[in-house]
């Protein structure tokens, strides 16, 4: 069996908090939203979206794509967390979010959401 070294995973946390009363900062929000999105972030709940990187390397090149995409108001916080420090998340309330599931000791990432029950004990 192939050991897997969840401190060398990371995660990038990307929390934000943008203004939205005025117009043209709605349309700001919305492009920003997009653009993470499109980046690869998923919701884990409203402004606090998540990544997996690689290593380092890939941290530089997201911090880079996202430095030229951020709004000039607003608060925007990157942290980077290991693989094993995101699997401490503890859940006061709310279920964990089926969205991101490790899947059975293996390095594989389901991306999805919607899926059933079922179909993780199908993998």
């Amino acid at each position: 069996m192939k050991y897997i070294n969840f401190y060398k995973q990371m995660r990038l946390l990307l929390i934000y908090d943008l203004p939205v009363i005025e117009e043209i900062d709605k349309k700001i929000y919305s492009k920003f939203h997009r653009d993470i999105i499109r980046h690869g972030f998923y919701m884990l709940q409203y402004s606090v979206y998540s990544k997996v990187i690689q290593n380092d390397t890939s941290m530089r090149q997201y911090m880079m794509k996202l430095d030229k995409i951020v709004p000039q108001k607003g608060k925007i916080i990157l942290l980077k967390i290991t693989e094993k420090q995101y699997q401490d998340i503890i859940y006061l309330r709310g279920d964990k979010n089926k969205f991101d599931s490790l899947v059975g000791g293996k390095e594989f990432v389901i991306f999805g959401g919607d899926y059933p029950d079922s179909f993780e004990s199908e993998l």
